[in-house]
């Protein structure tokens, strides 16, 4: 079974940034999508839950420490759903062609640590555009892969 946290309760949402914070999560058995209201808080306990509904395998853009070991230890795939926005159809697609990028370990590691790095201290940047308005920018998504 494959899950991966989406933004909202429709079949064709987006794939939600936040693994620990997304509001549903979309499931795949290999026929079948079901979306599922997340009610945990913390990034433990959703992956309990996961395991309680057969995931094996998860897709992510984000994932904490403590989430990650627990799935590790579970033995889990992990599959990197990309920086751009990406919808459901999208995933179930890539899954269909086997074109879903498989994350090694050490991006893995590389999207635990930037998490760890944006969850406490996010970079920031303000843009002023004259004409008296501007607005800031959150970087949470950092890295880079080649």
């Amino acid at each position: 079974m494959y899950a991966f946290p989406v933004k909202t309760a429709k079949e064709n949402s987006a794939v939600a940034p936040s693994f620990c914070k997304a509001k549903y999560f979309a499931f795949y058995d290999g026929e079948n999508l079901s979306i599922k209201r997340n009610e945990n808080t913390c990034g433990r306990s959703v992956m309990e839950w996961l395991l309680q509904n057969n995931v094996k395998k998860l897709i992510i853009k984000d994932i904490g420490r403590n989430p990650y070991k627990l799935a590790q230890k579970n033995n889990f795939e992990f599959y990197y759903a990309g920086d751009e926005r990406v919808e459901t159809f999208e995933i179930l697609d890539k899954i269909k062609t086997s074109k879903l990028e498989k994350l090694s370990e050490q991006k893995l590691q590389e999207i635990i640590e930037n998490h760890n790095g944006t969850h406490h201290n996010a970079h920031e940047h303000n843009h002023n555009h004259g004409h008296g308005h501007s607005h800031s920018h959150k970087n949470k998504n950092s890295f880079v892969f080649m």
